[in-house]
């Protein structure tokens, strides 16, 4: 959405202030929250504030944003809970947001555009300080900030253009009056993050630098820094499609080029969670024992016993938890719930005392699953939150999986199949061909059909990038781009209502069933 200039800068530069002075007394100074020219008073200073901006996107939209419910409303996750928003935008049918001051989870919608500004403010002000001559970090401390500013400015504009229909650029280009700043639609927003990475990669590139641990959770090296903004510019790119037809139109080259240049190993995020140090929430409390479980919807197409489709033609009302029985070794074997807890699978294992939550039947018993999450890195994770652990954040098979669907839009679907069978056979599934061959009939589609290449790509791709990717809701973004989501689910956020209060313009609701930017009747017909 695009709105007059003037309002936009109005409304922005307040948040701006906010974000820098937290809060503010004109009589009074706080030590707590000091002014700009206090707070770039030194290199070390301006550094330091350049520095957080990753634990500040980090929490935006991983601990306290809303990684958990576009979760839950994408069926990557199911939970009772109202915390996060879960509860309220997974209901069905579908709602719309309550983008109004005291809205339902308006707080959830809201919070990364506020958190992220501040760590895009932060390093506008840093790269001005610097700019402008007012410190002198010297030669090489310049260069690994700027590479890493400049980074961080395209994971924190990319973050808003996969999330919001419309947002600000803004960067240290722009004059001290922002007169040339206004909302701009989410395919420009995510152009200008693409060029921030591109900068950060250039940067970088011929550098030899470390970025510490006390910025990044871990050390990270120059070279790291350049493939992490080539695998994050593959994933932004492919991720920011709201539909079917603008996901067909993604530059499938360019993706397969920054899947090229980008990461050879996992990157993996050192979090702890109490105290809070680079807290990766978002994930704890998706796996952690009697808080969340699996969702039916999807990881039912397991199933090759009848009883999803049996589940799928049950009235809403009156679904109840069943048990899955695949050929699929991500998930429990058995037929019985005492043999599937004998013999847990390698992402998936039947939960039980603690871990059962069914609870809340008035929130919906088809929130219930005998399945929780147990693969190992976000078991350890979970397992003990309190001291340092590493979690898998940009991964090496998420870049394959892209490259998978660049050769199926291609029409080589002789690679699609090879990348397919990386994962799936040794998921003790039958290896599929050219052809779509599926003899292991997983997954099985709600109208009892085995999926065809296309959608064992997707299976793999689920299953195999669940709570990593660009938020680590990587099957929202998917979903959408897919055509897969529930009828109604909400496709992007509007821009919050406090800032269309500064703009002096009324604010709006999308999502719900026959609402705006809401998925239309999808690919499985829910």
């Amino acid at each position: 959405m695009w709105r007059n200039k003037s309002n936009a800068t109005s409304g922005l530069a307040a948040l701006l202030l906010i974000g820098m002075a937290g809060c503010a007394d004109l009589d009074v100074t706080n030590p707590n929250a000091p002014d700009a020219e206090r707070a770039l008073a030194s290199s070390d200073d301006v550094e330091s504030l350049i520095a957080g901006a990753f634990d500040s996107w980090l929490g935006a939209v991983l601990h306290d944003g809303p990684t958990a419910f576009i979760s839950a409303m994408s069926f990557e996750h199911s939970a009772p809970w109202a915390n996060f928003g879960m509860e309220y935008f997974a209901r069905i049918p579908r709602v719309p947001t309550a983008n109004v001051p005291g809205g339902r989870s308006v707080g959830n919608l809201t919070f990364a555009w506020t958190a992220v500004y501040r760590a895009i403010s932060a390093v506008r002000s840093g790269f001005v300080a610097i700019d402008e001559g007012t410190v002198d970090l010297g030669a090489d401390r310049t260069l690994r900030v700027k590479a890493y500013g400049k980074f961080m400015q395209g994971l924190a504009h990319g973050t808003l253009a996969l999330l919001y229909d419309s947002a600000f650029v803004y960067d240290e280009t722009l004059d001290a009056e922002l007169e040339d700043l206004a909302l701009q639609g989410y395919g420009d927003v995510m152009t200008a993050a693409l060029g921030y990475f591109a900068e950060a990669a250039r940067l970088a590139g011929p550098a030899s630098f470390t970025i510490p641990e006390t910025w990044m959770s871990r050390d990270v090296s120059s070279d790291e820094l350049v493939e992490l903004a080539h695998s994050l510019s593959a994933s932004f790119r492919a991720s920011v499609a709201r539909t079917p037809a603008e996901r067909a139109a993604v530059d499938w080259v360019a993706v397969g080029n920054d899947v090229n240049a980008g990461v050879t190993a996992d990157f993996e995020n050192v979090t702890r969670c109490f105290p809070n140090l680079f807290c990766d929430g978002g994930v704890l409390f998706r796996n952690f024992p009697g808080w969340n479980m699996t969702a039916n919807w999807v990881l039912g197409m397991a199933d090759q016993s009848g009883g999803y489709q049996a589940w799928l033609g049950t009235p809403t009302i009156d679904k109840l938890a069943f048990i899955i029985q695949t050929p699929d070794l991500r998930f429990p074997q058995g037929a019985t719930e005492t043999e599937q807890l004998d013999n847990p699978g390698v992402r998936y294992s039947m939960n039980s005392g603690g871990t059962r939550i069914w609870s809340r039947p008035d929130r919906g018993t088809w929130r219930w699953s005998y399945y929780w999450n147990t693969y190992a890195p976000f078991r350890a994770f979970t397992a003990a939150f309190s001291t340092f652990n590493p979690l898998p954040m940009v991964t090496v098979r998420e870049g394959r999986l892209l490259l998978a669907e660049k050769a199926f839009r291609d029409g080589d679907m002789g690679t699609v199949a090879l990348i397919v069978n990386e994962t799936r056979v040794p998921a003790g599934l039958n290896a599929t061909d050219a052809a779509g061959t599926n003899t292991s009939c997983v997954p099985m589609l709600p109208n009892g059909s085995c999926g065809d290449l296309w959608e064992m790509f997707k299976w793999e791709k689920r299953l195999e990038t669940q709570f990593v990717g660009p938020l680590r809701s990587s099957w929202w973004f998917d979903g959408r781009g897919w055509g897969d989501l529930m009828v109604g689910t909400l496709l992007q956020f509007p821009v919050p209502s406090g800032e269309m209060k500064l703009l002096l313009e009324s604010s709006y609701n999308l999502g719900g069933v026959g609402g705006l930017s809401a998925a239309p009747l999808g690919t499985y017909g829910y």
